[in-house]
Parts: structure tokens; C-alpha cells; sequence
């Protein structure tokens, strides 16, 4: 609902069509627009100081981000980039702005998705800290698979965002194909049995 009130409120956008890999914007800009997904996927990644790179999470179509940026009137804290083909629909801060003085309805129904963001953040938190690299890689896949089953997910991306290594990803992977529970298909995979990785 939120994100058709969106776009029939919006006057002024501009649309911007990218390439897998193509920068949306970097870690410490300030907020320029607020960003609409019309089709595609972009993740979200941290940098640390030691250059350790963290892959936060994954937007998808029809969701909105650098909002919290936005209305927390903070630079960006992580940098988006397209994971595949992209199409976006860019919404300048005036723009936002106006949007969001016409229509205080939208401003609530923000609230709720930047209340919403901060529990599954939480929640991801918890389970980086209490649950082994095995259990979160296999979680990982599956919400993957569930989420975005069109797109072509790299052992690089599916480490960052499970928080571990390339080579746990492989070993986790490789015996989970061993068990009957995934199919590799080149550099994808199939899952044959969600209900049994997610109790193993």
C-alpha cells in the first residue's frame, strides 16, 4: 500500500537505468534523493576502516531506500550498489519534502518500515552473535532463494551477508548438496529441502 500511495504522490522524478555493479551512492555522502525501486536489486555494504567489507542487506522492487538517511538528516552510512540490472526512480529531497508536508499519512507509514527495518536489523544482530556459521549460511540461502529466486547470487555476497568466509560458504554449500538438500546448477543452486536445512 505504502508504495503505490508513494508514486501517486510524487510530481518531479527522475528515472536512472544501471548495470550490475554500478555505485547508487557512497558511504558519507549526504542524502540527494530518495530512491524507489522499479525493477532490479541493490545491496547495501559497510566498509571498515581495516576495509573489511559487510553486506548489510538486499532491497528489492517496489522498495524504497536512503530514506533513513533522509529523515535522520545524516550522511549516508554504507554505500548502494546494484546487484544486477536496474531500474530506479529517483526522488529529490525537495521533492520528499513537499510529499511529505501534503501527506502526513505517508509520514506514519514511514515511520512503520523504519520501525520494521530497525527490528530485523536487531533480530540479524542477535543471530550473527548465537547461532553458528553453518546455521547462518543455510538461512542465508534460503532467504535468498525465497526472496530474490530470479537472481544470481555470488558466494562473495552470500558470505558477506551470512558473516562469514568465501570458503565456509563452499564447504556449508558442498555438503548440503552431499545431503540431497541443494542441486548446483553452474554457478546457481536449487533448493530441494527447505525444512530440512532450516532444521539442521
Amino acid at each position: 500500500m505504502f508504495y503505490q500511495l508513494l508514486r501517486s504522490k510524487i510530481k518531479k522524478s527522475k528515472s536512472l537505468s544501471l548495470k550490475r555493479g554500478d555505485f547508487i551512492y557512497r558511504e558519507g555522502q549526504s542524502p540527494e534523493n530518495i530512491y524507489f525501486i522499479e525493477q532490479g536489486l541493490v545491496g547495501l555494504f559497510h566498509v571498515s576502516e581495516s576495509g573489511k567489507e559487510t553486506f548489510l542487506r538486499v532491497f528489492g522492487e517496489n522498495n524504497i531506500f536512503g530514506h533513513r538517511s533522509f529523515f535522520a538528516e545524516d550522511n549516508y552510512h554504507a554505500n548502494a550498489m546494484t546487484l544486477g540490472p536496474t531500474k530506479l526512480v529517483l526522488i529529490s529531497v525537495e521533492e520528499c519534502q513537499r510529499i511529505c508536508q501534503e501527506s502526513p499519512e505517508l509520514l506514519k507509514e514511514v515511520t512503520k518500515i523504519l520501525a520494521q527495518d530497525l527490528g530485523d536489523s536487531e533480530l540479524r544482530l542477535a543471530g550473527l552473535q548465537d547461532k553458528s556459521a553453518p546455521k547462518r549460511v543455510m538461512e542465508s540461502l534460503v532467504y535468498f532463494k525465497l526472496k530474490y529466486p530470479d537472481h544470481l547470487w555470488t558466494r562473495k555476497e552470500m558470505a558477506e551477508y551470512s558473516g562469514t568466509t568465501l570458503e565456509t560458504v563452499a564447504r556449508v554449500m558442498a555438503q548440503l548438496e552431499k545431503d540431497g538438500l541443494i542441486k548446483k546448477i553452474g554457478r546457481n543452486f536449487e533448493i530441494l529441502d527447505i525444512q530440512r536445512m532450516l532444521q539442521s
